[in-house]
């Protein structure tokens, strides 16, 4: 007498069937669309491509755009200088 795994538990997904409302089937399937979701949003927050790489790039560009014009002051006065270096030659 041999007892198939399915006959074996085929109680166990009748019972669960009932407690969830649905067939098993479609109970994995959702399970595994929702899985497949949640890493495909935890890729959108934390992966190479997440927000924080972002905000991290944004920082970034508002720190250089604050070195570009310190620069740009400086290079101002140096310019100044070598004119006036120029002109008293």
């Amino acid at each position: 007498m041999s007892i198939s795994f399915k006959e074996d538990i085929e109680p166990y997904i009748r019972k669960l069937e009932e407690i969830l409302g649905l067939s098993f089937k479609v109970f994995l399937a959702t399970t595994f669309v929702v899985a497949l979701l949640g890493i495909y949003i935890a890729n959108l927050l934390f992966g190479n491509h997440s927000l924080q790489v972002l905000q991290n790039l944004k920082r970034k560009e508002v720190v250089l755009q604050s070195q570009i014009e310190t620069l740009k002051q400086q290079n101002a006065k140096l310019h100044k200088k070598y004119l006036e270096w120029t002109d008293a030659n």
